[in-house]
């Protein structure tokens, strides 16, 4: 048996959608009251996040053109853009 030496597991947990969701809020709202580098920075990670967490628990939703974007847009509805 061959044993690999440069084994590289790449093990990312993906968030729940819920916690997601809450992040993606937080920092949504901290770059729209201070509007930084690294505010944007973060919003933009916890964006991909939630793409990430939406096409794991909604998989048929890749399928579907504009599927996250309208689940996201239903999450700030209140507020606009």
């Amino acid at each position: 048996m061959e044993i690999a030496e440069n084994l590289i597991l790449d093990v990312r947990q993906v968030p729940s959608l819920e916690a997601a969701i809450d992040r993606w809020l937080a920092a949504r709202d901290a770059f729209k009251s201070q509007p930084s580098d690294e505010n944007r920075n973060e919003y933009i990670a916890t964006y991909f996040a939630l793409g990430v967490a939406f096409n794991e628990r909604y998989p048929e939703g890749a399928a579907t053109p504009g599927a996250f974007e309208w689940y996201r847009r239903g999450l700030i509805a209140p507020d606009e853009e």
